[in-house]
């Protein structure tokens, strides 16, 4: 099979490996559509700090084959003797870690949180191999290439619950893939979100899809446009992007009493400056969102299925398996929204 093998920073070859082999309580996925995560970028150009890239497989050559490329979507073409519920040619998408199911955590249902997660997903490659407790079955009725927007659409549906219920006003940092999504997400529950973005072509982007508030935070007048849709702060704010600036941002327009939720991870690693005091006295609520539950990637499938989200239009371009090199390079050049790898 074809596989993408990392070899340095902005080094990825495709080789030929051999498929992997199942045990009795695995099943080999035949790879259809791989959305390109933000995750796999920071991989890609060598900043490493995700505990997938802490692992000692994830080194140079060919111990590196399908990358992390966790949001795939595909077949199951072999199932181990102990697999119950799937069958060969079901459709199907995954969980990108292992969990203990014995925890505290995972008890209480807080799966991405357990201390003995292990990320499984190596999905840049034709085919790769999952335990069959981890998988999500596909209906029948769900557009393939949209599904592959399971795992991210779950990850901010996650974050997006976090929100308090009475929740009014709710700003979005960052218009790219992932605030996109956060702000249909907030949409489907009844919120119409500001998001907050300098870069004028994924303002207009945002425009055009339907969100009318979007503000360059850069302006002079930017403060005056926030009075004008609140005028005391946010109830919520979802910080889809890391990094000091769009932090300390996001946390100087919450509202006291409400709710910062800091989404995007920081890499390089950074630090912020916080007065205790500003937080005593205003009550703002600071907390983080990551990865998801078992319940967010089912209700992310029945969304994707109800085509609740127009999720064609925030893919922009399309690669080969085999151009994955330059699939990468236009995500870091910010020209493009969601960009997907067909690999069938």
């Amino acid at each position: 099979m074809r596989a993408a093998c990392y070899y340095g920073p902005r080094n990825i070859k495709i080789e030929d490996m051999e498929i992997p082999e199942i045990n009795d309580d695995e099943v080999l996925i035949e790879t259809y559509t791989i959305g390109i995560c933000p995750t796999d970028i920071r991989y890609y150009l060598g900043l490493k700090g995700e505990s997938t890239y802490d692992n000692e497989k994830f080194t140079t050559g060919k111990d590196t084959y399908g990358l992390s490329g966790h949001e795939a979507v595909g077949k199951i073409v072999k199932i181990g003797k102990n697999v119950k519920k799937f069958k060969i040619g079901d459709f199907v998408v995954h969980e990108t870690f292992t969990y203990c199911g014995e925890c505290e955590f995972c008890k209480e249902g807080k799966i991405n949180l357990c201390p003995n997660k292990k990320d499984i997903a190596r999905g840049y490659s034709e085919y790769f191999k999952v335990p069959y407790k981890f998988l999500h079955l596909l209906p029948e009725d769900i557009d393939i290439d949209d599904a592959a927007f399971a795992e991210p659409l779950a990850v901010v549906l996650h974050a997006v619950k976090k929100v308090k219920n009475n929740s009014k006003d709710v700003a979005v940092i960052g218009a790219g893939p992932m605030g996109i999504l956060i702000s249909f997400a907030l949409k489907l529950n009844g919120i119409d979100p500001a998001i907050l973005e300098i870069n004028e072509n994924r303002r207009k982007f945002a425009n055009e899809l339907g969100f009318k508030n979007t503000i360059n935070p850069e302006e002079e007048d930017f403060k005056n446009k926030i009075e004008l849709i609140t005028k005391y702060g946010f109830d919520g704010v979802i910080s889809s992007i890391g990094g000091k600036g769009p932090l300390n941002l996001g946390l100087s327009i919450t509202k006291p009493g409400g709710m910062f939720i800091i989404f995007g991870g920081t890499y390089p690693k950074d630090y912020i400056e916080l007065d205790p005091n500003a937080i005593h006295y205003s009550e703002k609520i600071i907390t983080g969102s990551s990865d998801h539950d078992y319940d967010d990637m089912e209700e992310a499938i029945e969304i994707i299925r109800k085509r609740e989200i127009p999720l064609k239009k925030i893919v922009t371009k399309k690669f080969s398996l085999n151009e994955l090199n330059n699939a990468f390079e236009s995500v870091i050049s910010g020209n493009e929204m969601k960009v997907q790898i067909k690999v069938k």
